[in-house]
């Protein structure tokens, strides 16, 4: 997935399975879920399917369930969550830094637009359908969280119960930490230079993800723009919103919906979460003056550590 992962095992105790056996299944789970999903891989099951010749797919389960989740997603969230934004990215330059960089022209991106959307894909009988030949998928924005989820049922299936996993800064708690307490989980600042954290939470038999805006961005005449793509627009997001985190049941759930909050904004963010039941958000403005206002759904103060 193009990154690092942690796992911390707390009730290890000299377990009658040794840690490298836990790495090596936990490293041979992730290179399936790579072999399944990993668009850097050209004989993954995603870039087959990316293949302008190539129509329609029978998913594994895993892409499978990736993908059911990925529609309702979409659906849900009228759009703003999308697994064909992929090359709408790739024309704002997000994806290969240059020393020279300028804005796509509107034409460019109207143009893609005709590829973008949840009606250009469907899932009939378990298979993966194309309705529109140009179309390219991307399952990186909930790729980790379902790692993770995957993980966690593997340390789970070993007999642990006090564990936690991450991947690529999306968690899963469960059970207490060394010293019996709930994990503890920092939210980082949306701060384009230092990695402070603005706010620590208890976390347990729950999933925490976070996305932000100042990891992967271009200043241009003055001004950010985000690498988060705003699927209808077609363009970076404009409005002050630059962090949101989600804590969830499931990390798939959590990574997705932080990244459909985001592109959402601030109050329709707040709006979208108090109508779910179980799912608790985190949001960090970033005002023009360089400093920071946060917000939270009413159930997010449960998780803050004193």
């Amino acid at each position: 997935m193009g990154t690092t992962y942690s796992i911390k095992i707390s009730d290890y105790n000299n377990s009658s399975i040794s840690i490298d056996q836990i790495r090596a299944k936990i490293d041979s789970t992730l290179t399936l879920i790579n072999l399944q999903m990993s668009t850097y891989i050209s004989s993954s099951e995603i870039s087959i399917f990316n293949q302008k010749n190539v129509k329609s797919i029978l998913p594994s389960a895993e892409f499978l369930a990736v993908l059911e989740y990925a529609h309702k997603l979409s659906t849900s969230t009228d759009g703003l969550f999308d697994i064909t934004v992929g090359p709408l990215v790739q024309l704002w330059g997000f994806n290969q830094r240059t020393n020279t960089w300028d804005p796509p022209e509107d034409s460019e991106i109207n143009q893609l637009l005709e590829n973008i959307g949840v009606d250009t894909w469907d899932l009939v009988d378990e298979k993966l359908f194309k309705s529109n030949l140009n179309i390219q998928i991307d399952v990186n924005a909930i790729a980790k969280g379902f790692g993770v989820d995957v993980i966690s049922a593997l340390i789970e299936s070993l007999g642990f119960i006090n564990y936690m996993v991450e991947i690529g800064g999306e968690v899963y708690c469960a059970g207490t930490n060394e010293v019996g307490e709930f994990w503890k989980i920092g939210i980082e600042l949306p701060d384009f230079d230092s990695r402070l954290f603005s706010k620590i939470v208890n976390l347990s038999q729950a999933a925490m993800a976070t996305s932000g805006d100042y990891r992967n961005n271009f200043f241009y005449n003055g001004k950010n723009y985000s690498h988060i793509i705003n699927p209808i627009t077609g363009k970076p997001i404009t409005h002050a919103l630059a962090s949101v985190t989600v804590i969830s049941k499931t990390c798939m759930d959590a990574d997705g919906l932080a990244t459909a909050l985001l592109v959402m904004g601030t109050e329709d963010a707040l709006d979208f979460i108090e109508r779910k039941s179980q799912i608790e958000c985190f949001l960090i403005e970033r005002k023009e003056n360089g400093d920071f206002k946060t917000f939270m759904s009413s159930g997010f103060k449960e998780f803050l550590s004193e």
